[in-house]
């Protein structure tokens, strides 16, 4: 495994850890986070501009993820899709280039 994997794995884990632990905090304390989540930060022009910086990074994300996919192989990228929107987009974007490097490293050792 190549440093570049390594620090995407490192990502990975942390991408997942990280809002989990607010997340789980925020359900606890009563929040409902499919609603909150685009209502709250409209409260604030500051958490309304970070929401909408990640909104269009995620959806060049998910077009990059479709076009890189096709290119590379489907196989395992539905999988970054899943993590993205099901998890976090701090999750699935490092486990996209890590699925991506490998990739990669696989077709030029071919």
């Amino acid at each position: 495994m190549s440093t570049r994997e390594k620090v995407y794995a490192v990502l990975v884990i942390v991408g997942v850890l990280l809002p989990m632990y607010y997340n789980v905090q925020y359900m606890g304390a009563g929040g409902n986070l499919l609603v909150d989540f685009f209502t709250v930060p409209m409260e604030s022009a500051v958490t309304a501009s970070l929401l909408f910086d990640l909104l269009v990074a995620f959806i060049a994300y998910n077009v990059w993820l479709f076009s890189e996919g096709r290119t590379l192989g489907t196989r395992n990228f539905v999988i970054c899709l899943a993590v993205s929107w099901l998890v976090a987009f701090s999750a699935g974007l490092p486990l996209f280039l890590l699925l991506r490097e490998r990739q990669r490293q696989f077709a030029e050792s071919a």
